[in-house]
């Protein structure tokens, strides 16, 4: 709870940059949070929530919370642009992303921790230790952060070259479900190829494990069924902690999938429009 309060600060402090008046003529006592998630909000913590905002706008009417669900980005910041929401949570890379590239938003301070996976299912062990095991040693041996410190840092500052994915004749073939649509972890490059950090790890593990991956197009919201479908073996995700408004998942929610290790610590954050002078 410790660090969902503090999220709740971030979210608070960067209300007080905006002007609810903005969106558009709605209801100001409103405030609209935009989420990625797909699970169920927890009803305790959306009243611990709009409990903070109300303890902010002390001597007004109640302020009350509300969450929209987005099954993707590309969406919610349109609704941000637009006043349909005030604020949009995302993990701090993606935020960054977005703000080196859109000058009318702004990233709040960070909040509670995130951390990415990749994801399969309990009856795909083998793909599962492929996986796992290739991420244990890139921790172990320093490629891991090495990626980050340098390979995450130019997706964020700016547009490299994707990674192209190295074939090995004969090897077995692994397929991966993409989005497209989490940048700059997952996204579609300018030439239409699939570009992020995600493709550059998984150059790292093709060339350790000697194996090939096929890169499947899913929706955000469709992961854990192509999953269980067979449509992919392995998938990226991502689960926020504490926060469970704010999770982009809830794997413990889902039936015969297992997690890799960790590939890549992050924070939730708020996105924000800037205010205006």
């Amino acid at each position: 709870m410790k660090n969902f309060k503090k999220l709740l600060a971030v979210l608070l402090a960067g209300l007080m940059l905006l002007s609810l008046a903005a969106c558009g003529g709605k209801d100001e006592n409103v405030v609209k949070i935009g989420t990625l998630s797909k699970v169920q909000m927890d009803i305790s913590h959306t009243a611990e929530h709009a409990a903070q905002i109300n303890e902010e706008h002390k001597g007004s009417a109640d302020v009350t919370v509300e969450y929209v669900e987005y099954s993707n980005l590309s969406a919610a910041l349109m609704d941000l642009e637009s006043g349909k929401i005030n604020v949009l949570t995302s993990e701090k890379c993606t935020a960054d992303y977005i703000a080196a590239r859109n000058d009318k938003v702004t990233v709040a301070s960070t909040g509670s921790m995130t951390d990415f996976f990749m994801m399969t299912m309990e009856n795909n062990k083998e793909v599962y230790d492929i996986l796992n095991n290739a991420i244990k040693d890139m921790k172990a041996d320093g490629t891991l952060d090495s990626l980050i410190a340098n390979e995450l840092k130019a997706y964020i500052e700016s547009d490299p070259e994707p990674k192209e994915l190295p074939h090995f004749d004969g090897a077995r073939t692994i397929k991966i479900g993409v989005t497209g649509d989490v940048p700059p972890m997952d996204f579609v490059a300018a030439n239409g190829n699939a570009a992020g950090f995600n493709i550059a790890l998984l150059t790292e593990i093709a060339n350790r494990a000697q194996v090939n991956f096929e890169l499947v197009q899913i929706d955000t919201g469709a992961r854990a069924m192509a999953l269980s479908s067979g449509k992919a073996d392995a998938v990226f995700w991502s689960k926020s902690y504490t926060c469970t408004v704010c999770n982009t998942s809830a794997p413990e929610k889902i039936d015969g999938i297992i997690l890799t290790e960790s590939y890549f610590p992050d924070y939730v954050t708020s996105i924000l429009l800037k205010s205006e002078k």
